[in-house]
Parts: structure tokens; C-alpha cells; sequence
């Protein structure tokens, strides 16, 4: 998928997410407050929204204080140090997935790392590890399409139909 840059992604097939909340509460768990979250679509379906770590990151060029930033496997992380005072908050609205959280503590957002602490000892994403019906995948970009089913790509439709419904008429 031309879309993402080189190396290792989360993707959720939404066609076998059961909406257990798992992720988030994982995620809530390691990190004190999640960073992957879980939003109701308009036809009742609790789904988990992330980060997708796009090659061309509309939070990274939105970013006036350089806060959001790759690392050194790709991922689009946020430097805590860095997003203090912005008003704006354009990168929450530069995303087309929702996956920037505002926050009322010090940090401004939050986002999904892909657990990079987790993956510097060699350990994929909490998340991934902890789904119970494995609807959440870490895997190479370039196997993204090997394991995209025609009803997961029906059922992200569905997903960003309900995040950018005016995109989608």
C-alpha cells in the first residue's frame, strides 16, 4: 500500500473486532491512559480507532512545535517534551482517523506509539497481543494485502463512513 512508508504496522480487521474493549484497556493499563480508543458508529458497533502511521502524516506537517515525529522503525510517535502550550491543536483535526486524543493533563494528546518500549525489547504492540479474537494484526506493510478480506475492507468502509461522513456521499 503506497499509502504507508516501510516497515511494521497495527491493523485492525474490523470484520472480526468484536468491540470487547481489550485494546483499550490494555492500552489504558501500560500507559496510564489509553492511546488506542473505542468510539460507537452510527449503526451501534464499538470499533478501536489508531494511529495508521501514515508515510504522509497530516499530524507530523500540522505539528507547528515539532512534537510528532518517526522513530526509528517508522511510527509516528508524539515527544512529550515537545507538545506543551499548543492551542491549536491542529494535529487532532489534521487526522483522518481520529487517532489523536486530546488530554487534560500536561501532555496536550495522546496517540499510539505501537508500544515502543514494548517494541525495543523485541515485544509487538500490547494491543496485538492481547486481542482475543486477533482482529489486531503487527505485521510488515507489504503484508497488509495478503490479510485484507473483502468483508474487512466492507467493514472499515463502515468505519470511516462514520468518522468522515461527509467524505463519503
Amino acid at each position: 500500500m503506497s499509502e504507508f512508508p516501510a516497515g511494521k504496522v497495527l491493523y485492525v480487521d474490523y470484520s472480526t473486532c468484536i468491540g470487547c474493549e481489550t485494546c483499550e484497556t490494555v492500552c489504558s493499563f501500560l500507559h496510564d491512559a489509553p492511546r488506542i480508543h473505542m468510539t460507537r458508529t452510527r449503526d451501534g458497533v464499538l470499533v478501536p480507532l489508531y494511529c495508521r502511521h501514515c508515510e504522509k502524516a497530516h499530524c507530523i506537517r500540522a505539528c507547528h512545535r515539532g512534537a510528532l515525529a518517526r522513530d526509528r522503525d517508522g511510527a509516528v510517535v508524539l515527544q512529550p517534551m515537545l507538545c506543551r502550550g499548543c492551542e491549536t491543536r491542529e494535529c487532532t483535526q489534521s487526522c483522518p482517523y481520529a487517532a489523536m486524543v486530546l488530554t487534560n493533563k500536561g501532555v496536550a494528546v495522546r496517540k499510539c506509539d505501537m508500544c515502543s518500549e514494548r517494541r525495543a525489547i523485541g515485544l509487538g504492540p500490547a494491543c496485538a497481543a492481547m486481542c482475543p479474537t486477533g482482529a489486531i494484526h503487527f505485521l510488515d506493510r507489504c503484508e497488509l494485502d495478503c490479510i485484507e478480506t473483502d468483508a474487512a475492507k466492507d467493514a472499515e468502509k463502515r468505519v470511516l463512513a462514520h468518522l468522515r461522513p461527509s467524505a463519503n456521499k
